[in-house]
């Protein structure tokens, strides 16, 4: 499957993590691998799943296999579930432990778009908004349950989901433990189509490198001074060029070609 390969091998994901799609014949289904690697998904690792409780339905590709048959899925596929539930324009989703993006949660800061590839991830004032695991109240998290720091059920699924509300296309997650240990999640991306979804997920990466450099560099040359990245409208109008079609079409046909290279990669699908 070209998608999650595509994840893989910019360095996205590696053997966790997991991308879906919702299902373009059903808008209250979406399809995503069962528990597997991503980069070891194939069109028979497909699942389509409910949208309303996270359900499996069939192997999207071998619909003779159904319910209780169907090989166990990813915890987290509430992640997905819920922002689909939430956002019905949202197509694509895609979930990361991508270790740059991890580091700003882990100390509470936000991302903020500083070119313009990257301008989806806004220009908020505190930055991308942060799933802080730790701050659920317990009627969301009960004291009783696990706190694992995973997205498992639809009542986490929706508090995740509602941190998208502010218009921010990427949020991160974290947990702070005692003695100021600080343990990173990953982070959720949304796009309006899968290719979408990617785009972003990989410029979200990059753009954290970015940000981590111009913080270093604004503290040794400027005496402190924090980046300001983009302006509210620049990141708006340049998401809407550089996401368009024609370039979206333009980075995978490059994704595509050198994920074909490779013999890890089992490409039965197009995307």
């Amino acid at each position: 499957m070209a998608i999650a390969d595509i994840l893989h091998f910019l360095d996205i994901v590696d053997a966790f993590g997991h991308v879906s799609v919702r299902n373009p014949d059903n808008a209250s289904q979406f399809i995503m691998s069962f528990a597997i690697a991503p980069a070891l998904t194939t069109s028979q690792t497909l699942v389509t799943y409910e949208i309303d409780n996270a359900t499996a339905i069939q192997l999207t590709f071998n619909t003779s296999v159904t319910g209780n048959a169907v090989p166990s899925g990813f915890i987290e596929r509430y992640i997905h579930s819920q922002i689909y539930k939430a956002f019905p324009n949202v197509t694509g989703v895609v979930h990361a432990h991508t270790l740059n993006v991890i580091s700003f949660a882990a100390v509470g800061v936000g991302l903020k778009a500083q070119f313009g590839a990257a301008g989806s991830v806004g220009a908020l004032n505190n930055g991308t908004p942060i799933f802080d695991y730790d701050s659920l109240p317990a009627s969301i998290l009960p004291e009783s349950a696990s706190h694992n720091l995973l997205v498992e059920n639809e009542a986490l699924g929706d508090a995740l989901a509602d941190t998208f509300q502010n218009g921010s296309a990427v949020c991160s997650f974290h947990k702070i433990l005692s003695r100021s240990m600080l343990v990173g999640h990953g982070m959720a991306v949304q796009g309006t189509s899968v290719r979408n979804a990617v785009f972003r997920s990989y410029y979200t990466m990059l753009n954290a490198d970015v940000q981590s450099m111009a913080v270093l560099l604004g503290s040794l040359a400027h005496g402190g001074q924090s980046p300001t990245g983009l302006s509210p409208r620049d990141a708006m109008d340049a998401a809407a060029t550089l996401e368009s079609e024609s370039l979206l079409d333009r980075a995978w046909a490059l994704w595509t070609a050198q994920v074909d290279q490779s013999s890890l990669y089992v490409n039965d699908l197009r995307s």
